[in-house]
């Protein structure tokens, strides 16, 4: 089937301006054209939707959440509490919001039991309307460290290489490693390493020799200097906090542009929602280290630092659908372009996540994940809370903000 999408705005992802008045032709699941409607040339009966006054733009992706917690106030305790079924469950429903809210594909860092392949592999099978889910399965950790109760604990470096082997036996399509203490677990210190440098590199070198990249959660400089140095692909969260405090390290912001590394902000709500008060007036709030945090995001924006928009969804208080949010917060109150906020979540996501020769943007030969936004998120990001139209290889799973169920796909299947 071929068919086309016209809009007044064609955002696709590359970093390059915004195509006026534009065309995006569509062949089953792939993008087979894009650009200025005047120079794109459509074959004789090709369907034409004209989506008027709205942004068309490629699928979002969130590279950092938890899609098996509710992402409410208390979703720490509900996760420990909940059984695997209620967990997996919780896993569709926001499966089905993430479509929603504009996300065509994921990336899972960290669940239990491996839940998240088999919610994986039951949207990729076409039973269930979902995003494309990237899953690390359970963590690595030490014992006792961050979120020690949903993961595989290991202290010594060949627990860590069966481990990093264990995964890879699953499975999973990345391997996400605790390098820090975190604030979700008590008595774990975010500030400091939870392994030696032996301990990150062999994660690295295992992981890389089996295909496998590896995200790593790392709060503190101690740790981040150290995935740095193995050359892990993403570090995630990047507060640098050492001693009490923001730690800015430009040495080490140097060598993560040297070693084209990509830092994904994993950033929860509690980083930005009612946080615009506390910026405009710090000295009301003595103690707090978040101006000094929103700081060090502006500094490596402006220092060349691949920067990734997460969510870390499912962490206290961050719901899946949430992610517009945080960009709208980067946007107006940390002042990060509203162009590179979107190229967060779109081409530079993929990268990211190893899909760039797939996903991210809109150019020929590309897989049809796209949303249409209603108005301009490049001069007014709260657009961003406005999903319109979600297609997903070609096929249109939600339209006028609303999950249409069973898809066109699925219908076709039960007809035969």
């Amino acid at each position: 089937m071929k068919w086309a999408i016209k809009a007044q705005r064609l955002f696709d992802g590359t970093g390059n301006p915004v195509v006026r008045d534009a065309l995006i032709v569509i062949e089953n699941e792939r993008i087979t054209a894009t650009g200025p409607a005047s120079q794109v040339t459509l074959s004789e009966g090709t369907s034409v939707l004209d989506v008027g006054n709205r942004t068309v733009m490629p699928g979002l992706i969130d590279a950092h959440v938890h899609i098996l917690l509710s992402g409410s106030l208390t979703s720490g305790q509900e996760s420990r509490a909940a059984t695997a079924s209620q967990a997996l469950l919780m896993g569709v429903r926001n499966a089905q919001l993430a479509l929603q809210s504009g996300l065509t594909t994921v990336r899972d860092c960290g669940d239990r039991d491996y839940l998240s392949l088999a919610l994986r592999d039951c949207i990729n099978h076409g039973d269930l309307a979902g995003p494309r889910i990237l899953c690390s399965g359970p963590v690595l950790t030490s014992t006792a460290g961050q979120l020690w109760w949903h993961s595989i604990e290991c202290d010594r470096v060949d627990e860590l290489q069966k481990a990093v082997r264990t995964l890879v036996k699953h499975n999973v399509d990345v391997v996400k490693l605790m390098g820090t203490g975190g604030n979700a677990t008590p008595g774990s210190n975010p500030e400091a390493s939870q392994y030696d440098a032996a301990g990150f590199q062999a994660v690295a070198d295992d992981a890389h020799r089996m295909g496998k990249k590896v995200a790593v959660h790392v709060h503190g400089v101690e740790g981040m200097r150290r995935a740095v140095d193995a050359g892990i692909d993403t570090l995630e969260h990047c507060p640098f906090r050492a001693h009490g405090r923001i730690a800015y390290d430009e040495r080490l912001v140097a060598d993560i542009i040297a070693r084209n590394l990509i830092v994904s902000l994993a950033m929860p709500a509690t980083w930005y929602r009612l946080r615009a008060e506390e910026m405009r007036e710090p000295r009301a709030h003595p103690g707090h280290l978040w101006p000094e945090r929103y700081e060090t995001i502006r500094r490596m924006h402006a220092a060349g630092v691949k920067l990734v928009v997460s969510s870390d969804q499912g962490s206290t208080g961050t719901q899946i659908d949430e992610l517009p949010l945080l960009m709208e917060f980067l946007t107006d109150h940390v002042h990060i372009p509203a162009a590179v906020v979107l190229r967060g979540v779109t081409g530079l996501a993929a990268e990211a996540l190893g899909l760039e020769d797939r996903l991210g943007t809109l150019e020929p030969g590309k897989l049809a994940d796209i949303v249409i936004v209603d108005g301009d998120p490049l001069a007014d990001m709260s657009a961003m809370r406005r999903i319109h139209t979600v297609i997903k290889d070609g096929e249109t799973l939600v339209r006028d903000g609303a999950m249409l169920w069973p898809t066109p796909r699925l219908v076709a299947l039960a007809r035969g």
